[in-house]
């Protein structure tokens, strides 16, 4: 008799080396962004996260030291998974299905600005859509 174990899939956190060097270069600017980039560098942001009951977290930093860097973070339960872009001046968040066609992907991105922003009042909001 064999007995099989589902294996958690491993959460990523990569770029964090490409995020202390943009905020070492930036070190005067302060906005939304790069406080949650300081969170990410110095593992808060990761505790944070995991803090939830998300199935997976994927955490990256993309882009350049002349055009900026975007946090992106995708979340996972069960089948449903979330985007969440973190720009200069905005953030985008896209839900969407597992299987889902690129267009449904596209058409549920939903752009705010940081107005009253607090990441975990947002983590908490999309942890209970998604269950």
């Amino acid at each position: 008799m064999s007995i099989f174990f589902k294996r958690k899939t491993k959460n990523i956190f990569s770029g964090k080396n490409r995020a202390k060097k943009y905020l070492r270069a930036n070190n005067t600017e302060s906005n939304q962004q790069t406080v949650l980039l300081r969170l990410y560098v110095n593992g808060k942001f990761e505790a944070l996260l995991e803090e939830h009951n998300f199935d997976l977290i994927e955490v990256f930093v993309d882009g350049n030291q002349k055009q900026g860097l975007d946090l992106q973070v995708n979340l996972r339960v069960n089948n449903n998974n979330i985007g969440l872009d973190f720009f200069n001046d905005h953030y985008e968040v896209c839900s969407y299905l597992d299987g889902c066609n690129p267009e449904d992907i596209e058409n549920s991105i939903m752009r705010y600005d940081y107005k009253d922003f607090d990441i975990d009042v947002l983590l908490k909001k999309i942890e209970s859509k998604m269950r």
